[in-house]
């Protein structure tokens, strides 16, 4: 006799995802619970700035726009045309599919949704990988020069000691930074990204030519994009808690950083309870533990309510005029 499960393989990937993430969500409430006694201790003060808070949450909107037209121009670049509001229209509501487990049904989302107005499937889905690759090897380089600001979190698992190169850490930082956008810009690492996806995806697919100054666009704008979502969290951060401007660098890294992290946990929706977990760890390095494990939670409906404004003002916007606009670049 044969026994068919009720559940889908998908239902299972969706319902682990979900408890992977209560349990780790369980974890760091407790962490924050057990060592919350010791917070008195600390002389820690909470502040509120209604007006870093609202200004961060507007930059977080601004971040977005930068990411739409990073992924616009590669869209472009592959020889199709998406007019700027309706990509606008369509990053954020596809954006909400993030809370489903597994990072494809947000990719999903956009296919159907760009497919609708004339974009190939094939080249909505190149366009979702290519930004992809440039967008995590950007946030994994910012998030890596966290270590460039704070060393000492790697302390116990390498030996570090003073050295004269250390002065020069922030320029070496700067000048890789400069080589991954050179490298991501270059026709070649356009070509390899496809010829990679094409292998993936067992599909047929070829590079469109391109060009140097095309191919710098989107790593501009995705740059752009991840400096202006850490300045908004920096800002966040400020707002409930004292912080001085210098260490506005080191926290544009600790939010790439982050994402970095939750975004490859695959399993969980939107990253959930392993973005926090991360933010816990580098935030602890500049506040007690139970104050860093309530930023990271903080954060998270943070980052969501700057999602769910941008929603909020691109659906303000009637969809004739939408229409109207991508009836116009046809």
């Amino acid at each position: 006799m044969n026994l068919q499960s009720p559940f889908t393989n998908s239902q299972l990937r969706r319902a682990l995802g979900y408890a992977l993430s209560l349990i780790i969500l369980f974890f760091l409430a407790r962490v924050l619970a057990q060592t919350w006694n010791d917070f008195a201790a600390t002389n820690f003060r909470f502040t509120f700035d209604g007006a870093r808070v609202i200004v961060s949450l507007a930059m977080l909107v601004v971040a977005r726009v930068f990411a739409v037209e990073a992924w616009r121009r590669i869209i472009i670049a592959l020889g199709d045309a998406l007019p700027f509001t309706f990509a606008m229209r369509v990053w954020f509501v596809s954006n909400l599919a993030r809370y489903v487990p597994g990072n494809i049904w947000q990719v999903a989302a956009m296919m159907t949704m760009v497919n609708a107005k004339g974009v190939s499937k094939t080249n909505a889905l190149l366009s979702q990988i290519i930004y992809t690759a440039i967008a995590l090897s950007i946030s994994g380089l910012l998030g890596i020069f966290f270590v460039v600001f704070q060393p000492q979190v790697l302390q116990g698992l390498v030996s570090i000691s003073p050295s004269p190169l250390n002065n020069y850490l922030p320029a070496l930082a700067a000048s890789a930074f400069s080589a991954l956008i050179v490298a991501l810009a270059l026709p070649q690492m356009f070509r390899l990204i496809i010829r990679v996806a094409a292998k993936i995806s067992r599909r047929d697919l070829s590079a469109p030519p391109t060009t140097f100054a095309r191919g710098l666009v989107p790593p501009l704008f995705s740059s752009a994009m991840w400096l202006t979502n850490g300045v908004a969290f920096y800002l966040f951060v400020s707002a409930i808690a004292d912080l001085s401007l210098a260490q506005l660098p080191a926290f544009i890294a600790i939010n790439a950083g982050a994402y970095w992290i939750g975004y490859l946990s695959f399993i969980t929706p939107s990253g959930l309870g392993f973005r926090e977990g991360a933010l816990a760890f580098m935030l602890a390095v500049y506040f007690p533990t139970p104050i860093a494990v309530a930023l990271s939670l903080l954060a998270r409906l943070w980052s969501t309510a700057g999602e769910l404004l941008g929603v909020i003002l691109i659906w303000s916007r009637p969809v004739r005029q939408v229409q109207a606009v991508t009836e116009k670049s046809r």
